[in-house]
């Protein structure tokens, strides 16, 4: 199966309490989970201060489709598309949220990056970071497991 990979960066239209998924935050969560596993995407959603970025996996039509649903979803504004391509494999294979809070990042890492001036490497290596250290990974909710893809 062909894969792409898309990253974007917005800003969130309600105030984020670090590691909180209440409210329109786990509205989010919950209907990108359910509308992720029906489509064969992966991913994380990363929330900085005031600032999201999200990395989406999956088939290229599917991820193609879910941007432009997630771009018009007045929960936040200023989507800005940083990355759209080809992925030999996924680097997240769940879907998850991270909070980059000091509480839970390694000592030395900044609590928040300049999307604006960051590179797709970048992005990645924070996402990837956040999925290490800051996911709250829900168990109630369905995820789909590496072996659906």
């Amino acid at each position: 199966m062909a894969l792409s990979q898309l990253i974007y960066t917005s800003f969130p239209n309600f105030p984020i309490r670090s590691g909180s998924l209440t409210g329109p935050l786990g509205e989010i969560m919950s209907a990108g989970r359910a509308h992720n596993a029906r489509n064969q995407i992966s991913g994380i959603l990363g929330v900085e201060v005031n600032r999201f970025f999200q990395i989406l996996e999956g088939p290229p039509a599917k991820v193609r489709e879910t941007f432009e649903r997630i771009r018009h979803d007045r929960r936040h504004f200023g989507v800005q598309l940083k990355h759209f391509g080809a992925l030999e494999e996924r680097t997240f294979k769940d879907w998850s949220i991270g909070f980059a809070a000091p509480a839970f990042l390694p000592s030395g890492e900044p609590a928040h990056i300049d999307f604006d001036a960051a590179s797709v490497q970048t992005i990645l290596d924070r996402g990837r970071l956040l999925r290490r250290c800051g996911v709250i990974a829900e168990a109630d909710l369905e995820t789909p497991s590496a072996s659906e893809f």
